[in-house]
């Protein structure tokens, strides 16, 4: 009773103006988290209607302020579900954080908004019959269309940590909707090689091994527009002469499994009755990174998605994001006013993860700008020695505290060799391959690191890790590979993904990655010595 006393007098509180709504609506809140089932069901119902039709009109920072303050405590799914379809910064602490039974979590995920659900997909304490019931609405969820563009200013490093799990969890399923997608359609798994046949005017009419409708039409006999679908010169000469040909381009657009480059070989194939054309018989392969013209539609990301939707999901991810990293500085600096140290320290936190999402989210810009062939290719140079002295120097502390050593084989620093790559572009492909490496070791483990100037260029040379043993070059460019086990540091968007991308930006600045058996290489493009270089300046 002391609970229905409260609240009927909270009710007849007059609300005129924001403080006293807010005041009313906090009030109202508190008590239903803490009383929960012991108000009297008739009550609590108005209690729940009255919380609701007051929501919109409390401002954000109250809202979010409640909802970290009772998501512990709040286990009424009608007031859970008033939260839940507020603002994200608002929605994610109680979503997070609240208590419900499968069976009232299975009633309310229905109407949640797309964010809410994208949160609750993080939690591993809901049970199986909840995690089937998120996964039936995953196709609708990831859709670009659904991301909101703009941020929303975290009240504390905890909501800022929750956005960006929240993120996280979309990138990722973001990628693996479309694998999914792939993988329930067999027509849709990308294809390594297929045969075909012609008919005596160079159109292809049969076609085994991927999916025939991108390719049934297609001629041999004439040049094609470049980047459009069709051959070059070499299939199209060997056509008017009736011979031949080996490894001649053919362009399949679209992003399906016939999709992009191809390199095919045909015969020409002659009636033995009379012995007249009758047209060609041949074979297609995907080329090999040596062997991709400049501008290849490789699907870098490894998820059929075109390139320009890539660039708008990478639009609409960088501006919360920035949002979120920026707030939690202020936290961490104390501009906002003094805070404790263990708040600091969850604002520091919230900012290093900011930082290395933002990474991921440059590496998916980098991706679709490859993939469409809008990568800025800028001149410049810069000193290979003191970039990795950098980036070494930055991850020796924290692979110390992993139980992992760093091993460099050479003097690293000023002076070293210079490259014919800008220093950003040069940071970044090395950054990566490092953290590819590194985030793949174990306690004890150990990587050897060599750069050293070779007649060819300058080689980075990085060991390979143990838990790689057996895979070739074609699985560690799997964009769905990723090594069995918890490897917390290894990358967001997978090895398979990260080691792509090296090895297209490599080939976009002349430099080339080969993944042997023992180590990672990269070759740089050089120019001169710092040595070389101050010696002409004397």
């Amino acid at each position: 009773m002391r609970y229905d006393g409260m609240i009927q007098t909270i009710l007849g509180l007059t609300a005129t103006d924001v403080g006293s709504r807010t005041a009313v609506w906090r009030q109202l809140v508190d008590i239903v988290a803490q009383g929960g089932s012991r108000i009297e069901p008739e009550l609590r119902a108005i209690v729940h209607e009255r919380i609701a039709a007051l929501r919109d009109t409390i401002p954000a920072n109250e809202r979010r302020q409640a909802a970290a303050s009772f998501a512990d405590r709040l286990n009424q799914p009608a007031v859970v579900a008033i939260f839940a379809t507020d603002q994200p910064a608002v929605a994610a602490p109680v979503i997070a954080r609240a208590t419900l039974s499968e069976a009232e979590w299975i009633g309310l995920i229905g109407n949640f908004p797309p964010t809410s659900r994208a949160i609750l997909r993080n939690r591993r304490d809901l049970g199986p019959a909840v995690e089937r019931a998120l996964a039936s609405f995953g196709a609708s969820d990831f859709a670009l269309a659904n991301f909101a563009v703009e941020p929303v200013l975290p009240a504390t490093p905890e909501e800022s940590s929750s956005q960006i799990r929240n993120l996280v969890a979309r990138i990722e399923a973001f990628r693996s909707q479309h694998a999914a997608e792939s993988a329930l359609d067999p027509v849709a798994v990308a294809s390594d090689a297929f045969t075909f046949e012609t008919n005596i005017d160079g159109d292809i009419n049969w076609v085994q091994g991927t999916a025939r409708e991108a390719l049934v039409g297609l001629s041999i006999a004439e040049i094609a527009v470049p980047r459009e679908p069709g051959v070059d010169g070499q299939a199209a000469g060997a056509y008017r002469r009736r011979a031949p040909f080996h490894d001649a381009r053919l362009v399949v657009t679209g992003t399906g499994p016939a999709g992009g480059d191809w390199l095919i070989s045909a015969i020409p194939i002659f009636n033995p009755r009379d012995g007249r054309f009758a047209g060609y018989h041949g074979d297609a392969r995907r080329p090999r990174r040596d062997e991709r013209a400049g501008g290849g539609q490789g699907a870098l990301s490894g998820i059929a998605v075109p390139a320009d939707s890539l660039r708008q999901l990478v639009h609409e991810l960088r501006t919360p994001l920035n949002a979120i990293q920026g707030f939690a500085e202020m936290i961490d600096r104390q501009i906002l006013g003094p805070a404790a140290s263990a708040y600091r320290t969850r604002a520091q936190y919230v900012v290093g993860e900011s930082r290395r999402l933002l990474e991921v989210v440059d590496d998916l810009d980098a991706a679709a700008r490859l993939d469409s062939d809008r990568f800025e290719r800028v001149a410049g140079t810069s000193d290979a020695g003191l970039v990795l002295e950098r980036i070494v120097a930055e991850q020796r502390s924290a692979l110390a505290a992993r139980g992992v050593m760093l091993k460099t084989a050479v003097p690293l620093g000023a002076g070293g060799p210079i490259v014919t790559i800008t220093e950003t572009l040069l940071d970044r492909m090395m950054r990566r391959l490092l953290a590819s490496v590194v985030g793949l070791l174990g306690v004890g483990d150990t990587v050897d690191v060599a750069l050293e100037t070779r007649s060819t260029g300058v080689l980075l040379t990085l060991s390979r890790p143990t838990v790689l043993d057996g895979r070739d070059e074609r699985a560690l460019l799997d964009p769905s590979y990723g090594p069995e086990g918890e490897w917390p540091d290894a990358p967001i968007l997978g090895l398979g993904f990260t080691l792509r991308l090296i090895a297209n930006l490599a080939r976009e600045t002349s430099a080339t990655l080969t993944l042997d058996n023992d180590a990672f290489r990269l070759m740089l493009p050089a120019a001169m010595t710092a040595q070389d270089l101050h010696g002409e300046q004397v």
